[in-house]
């Protein structure tokens, strides 16, 4: 019973602050994850991310058994993603609109409301799950854009930017110039360097590296940069112009 309510319940918004996306897409959040299949694609990157990499090893016998699925957390992500929300932001706009919690593959629970996950439990899921996964998904939009015209992938920007290790012992980062509009000098994290189409801005490739103390000897060279992970055909690209981080060229 309780789905088939669910199924007559009118759209609920996201936080006033958070609502450009729906108005650019005159789509509601449950029409885009149904529409596009967003659960089946998440299916799919977790099985082809276990497959390159293979996950750890289970846990021994005790505790709770695992509620939630790895493509139903991955989903969570993207859309916490897309819509710039916090952990119990999402968890309060699921809880508030429970078919799109049931089209993000959220079980039922006993009360026959869906269960959703709890901000500690996003947040741990997601830190144990690691990148594979949520690159494997990234492969597969691209892709899927790529099909069905949403970007031509003819005019290409090269961009790169900073972004800020997670925690401050994180042994893979490193200290790098900031950008000029930056209040410190320094910043201590990774850089991004991401191919975009210029037409649509819609991204499609990236390479994150270490983040290096001058960025202008890190300058990929539009041939270089088709040896980053392969999401699209390179017959028909066309020109490739690096765009810089502000501030960054020296």
């Amino acid at each position: 019973m309780a789905p088939a309510l669910c199924a007559n319940q009118a759209p609920v918004p996201p936080p006033a602050y958070h609502r450009t996306l729906s108005e650019a897409l005159h789509l509601d959040a449950l029409t885009l994850v149904t529409r596009l299949h967003l659960l089946e694609t998440c299916r799919v990157a977790v099985h082809l991310a276990r497959r390159r990499c293979p996950p750890a090893l289970p846990a021994g016998p005790g505790g709770a058994p695992r509620v939630y699925s790895e493509d139903a957390l991955l989903l969570l992500a993207l859309r916490r993603t897309l819509w710039r929300l916090s952990y119990q932001e999402l968890h309060d706009w699921l809880c508030a609109w429970p078919a799109l919690a049931l089209a993000c593959g959220l079980p039922l629970g006993a009360d026959g409301r869906p269960r959703v996950p709890s901000k500690a439990q996003q947040s741990k899921r997601l830190r144990a799950a690691g990148a594979p996964a949520s690159e494997m998904l990234f492969v597969l939009l691209v892709r899927a854009g790529l099909r069905q015209g949403l970007t031509r992938g003819r005019d290409l920007i090269i961009d790169s930017a900073p972004i800020l290790a997670w925690r401050r012992a994180d042994p893979d980062a490193a200290v790098g110039h900031a950008p000029a509009h930056h209040p410190r000098p320094l910043l201590r994290g990774y850089r991004l360097h991401t191919l975009l189409c210029r037409g649509t801005g819609l991204p499609l490739l990236f390479h994150l590296s270490r983040s290096p103390a001058r960025t202008s000897t890190m300058h990929p060279s539009p041939a270089r940069c088709w040896n980053w992970p392969f999401v699209c055909s390179p017959c028909g690209l066309g020109s490739c112009v690096w765009m810089p981080a502000t501030g960054d060229s020296s």
